[in-house]
């Protein structure tokens, strides 16, 4: 007996919200169970039992009753429309084929050979569940307060933009049922570390995500609190809607992967599944990835190790509810412009390949599927797949900029890890399933700010972004792994005054045979950058300040200097800048510097960006005053002279 609420009668497990159950005593091949809505997009089917004596499949339809010449073929639980094998009391999770919601469903049957087995009818105007907004942090002690929070599912919260001090002694985040406001009658509920046992840390501006202990849903509780348990005190509450109608968490329901002959895991976050169908490979790729990242897997640039430069890979990932799986050819260890860096086949004169795209996102693990020919035909940009041989893999995960293109990645296969895959061996899964953890938050460094009163020369060089404590949480965007730096300092913001002279000595490389190193630097209003990738369209859509020539031409590139850590990037484990300074060394080749000077005007914008020329997303913001503004000083010209080492600007840093 199942209750609409989605309980059963013991109270024991929340299912989501029932649409209804199959005939009672089963019907035709022993159909039996209960259909629940999780989402939008998804069922779970809840004791759910089938004989397997019929050919059957799963089909939905907006008929006013269930055909088998209408409607959708809907997957099993392992993503196949194969005819359903035999289930015992199962519980299933399903989803509805790209496309297709709640809304556009008026049953869901098991339909067999020329009949329907069993079906489930979708109430009128049904509400299906749904995250649900719930406000923000009440600000009551130790300066808490939020953005919204969002109850995910029946057992997670999304608390946005979180502050807290940090001070409270006995600090935790706190739920309780048997009073209407907080009260020491609660229980602990893990912080975004999983941690029972830590008190609260400092929160700067963190979005987290948090779950309900054990068996405890959001059905059992009345507040969240952020409390401190030995001096019983409320720091800030959200109360919980009596109303609620939310997804389930379905992460206990072993949901696997689409049915592969064969799967390698490339490391914890990643995995690749495939089955050599004929002159075809079939390619799944699965991973724990954040919203707005991309895997990409393919075939070595050398035969004799895993290499970047000449590698043919996909690149695969979410477009808003779109998978995406596009065929990329790495040229060059650089953003692509013109014929070189990481492209699109199709940008530098090759085909995508790559065909019947498919995919599916469940509790923070992404699947998504392609096929593509071993030989495609196309030597200038593909890699033809021989399935008897050893062959080294690419494989690397990072993010997609604003433009729809790979970025540099932050994860990839490392030298003493690399791997070598036969496509055409005996079947073998080797696969674990990927946990759906997400990684802790960090806390991103300060926005640092240049005045134009104190400073008037700049000397701009290559380094490091500094990861998600760094440019990515600067600027909001995706980077490609470098960026510039500006007097030591990585993308500071400028404060330059009208009529005054500043001049920028440049050290991005001026050797345009290596793209990695060579970043002419310029000023422009367009917040991107990479003017020479823009069409002369949209060329004529952004104006050029300084840096270009009348003929369209960089003028300011000079010998290749940058800031790097021969050790790796430590960004992750730096609270401060400066500590992450201190980890970089200097570099610079043999050459002169370039140098221009420039000096706003009252035809400058009041704000405009340094960018480099040949790619995107290496700048930051120019601002440009009629007087400089008051109240906190940029970095001093004292302290940026004697920056001369890297070493000594970050000391100095440490005090700015």
């Amino acid at each position: 007996m199942f209750a609409e609420s989605g309980r059963s009668d013991a109270q024991t497990q929340y299912y989501g919200k029932l649409i209804g159950s199959f005939p009672s005593p089963a019907g035709q091949g022993g159909v039996a169970g209960a259909v629940y809505a999780v989402d939008a997009n998804r069922l779970q089917i809840v004791g759910f039992s089938f004989d397997g004596s019929v050919t059957a499949q799963f089909r939905a339809g907006s008929t006013d009753s269930p055909s088998g010449s209408e409607g959708v073929l809907v997957p099993n639980e392992q993503g196949s429309t194969s005819p359903l094998g035999v289930y015992n009391n199962r519980k299933l999770v399903i989803a509805l084929p790209g496309g297709t919601t709640l809304d556009d469903v008026k049953w869901f049957s098991v339909w067999g050979q020329n009949s329907n087995l069993g079906h489930v009818t979708v109430p009128d105007n049904f509400d299906y569940p749904r995250p649900r907004n719930i406000g923000e942090f009440s600000r009551r002690q130790h300066q808490v307060r939020s953005g919204d929070v969002t109850i995910v599912n029946a057992k997670e919260f999304h608390i946005q933009n979180l502050h807290y001090d940090g001070f409270g002694p006995d600090a935790f985040f706190w739920a309780g049922n048997q009073d209407s406001r907080p009260s020491r009658r609660g229980f602990k509920v893990p912080d975004h570390r999983g941690s029972y046992d830590q008190r609260l840390p400092r929160y700067t501006g963190q979005t987290i995500n948090i779950m309900l202990p054990g068996d405890v849903t959001v059905y059992d509780i009345k507040w969240l609190s952020m409390w401190c348990i030995r001096f019983t005190a409320n720091f800030g509450e959200v109360f919980i809607p009596a109303d609620l109608n939310v997804p389930p968490l379905v992460e206990d329901v072993e949901i696997p992967a689409m049915p592969m002959m064969n799967c390698e895991e490339l490391h914890r976050d990643m995995q690749v599944s495939w089955t050599l169908a004929g002159e075809n490979l079939d390619v799944e790729l699965t991973g724990r990835v954040e919203d707005g990242d991309y895997m990409a897997f393919g075939v070595s640039g050398c035969n004799d190790r895993a290499c970047m430069v000449g590698s043919d890979v996909t690149v695969a990932w979410y477009d808003g509810d779109v998978p995406r799986a596009v065929d990329y050819t790495l040229k060059a260890y650089s953003q692509c412009s013109g014929a070189s860096g990481v492209c699109p086949d199709d940008r530098v004169g090759g085909t995508d390949n790559n065909v019947n795209i498919t995919g599916r996102q469940v509790n923070g693990i992404t699947r998504i599927r392609y096929s593509r020919p071993i030989n495609t035909g196309d030597t200038t940009t593909d890699k033809v797949i021989d399935p008897s041989q050893n062959m080294y893999i690419s494989w690397a995960i990072g993010p997609i900029n604003p433009s729809g293109v790979a970025a540099k990645h932050h994860t990839r296969v490392e030298v003493s890890d690399q791997v070598q895959l036969m496509f055409g061996r005996e079947a073998s899964d080797m696969c674990e399933m990927i946990s759906s953890a997400t990684p802790a938050p960090v806390t991103p460094w300060p926005t640092r700010k240049i005045k134009g009163d104190q400073v008037t020369n700049f000397t701009v060089r290559i380094g490091p972004t500094g990861g998600r404590r760094g440019y990515e949480a600067i600027t909001g965007l995706p980077s490609w792994g470098i960026a510039y730096w500006l007097n030591g300092l990585l993308i500071p913001e400028l404060e330059l005054k009208r009529g005054w002279k500043y001049t920028f000595i440049v050290e991005g490389g001026n050797d345009t045979a290596t793209p990695e190193r060579y970043h002419p630097f310029y000023i422009t209003d367009d917040p991107t950058g990479g003017y020479v990738q823009k069409t002369p369209a949209e060329q004529q859509q952004v104006r050029v300040f300084a840096g270009v020539d009348e003929n369209g031409m960089p003028t300011a590139a000079g010998r290749y200097c940058e800031y790097n850590n021969p050790n790796g990037d430590t960004s992750e484990t730096s609270e401060t800048f400066a500590e992450y300074a201190r980890t970089l060394q200097e570099d610079c080749m043999p050459g002169q510097a370039a140098q221009f000077t420039w000096t706003p005007d009252v035809d400058t914008p009041d704000l405009v960006y340094y960018h480099c020329f040949t790619h995107q997303y290496l700048g930051w913001k120019i601002r440009v005053v009629d007087e400089f503004t008051s109240g906190a000083a940029g970095v001093s010209a004292g302290m940026l002279a004697v920056m001369g080492t890297l070493f000594a600007g970050a000391l100095l840093l440490g005090h700015i």
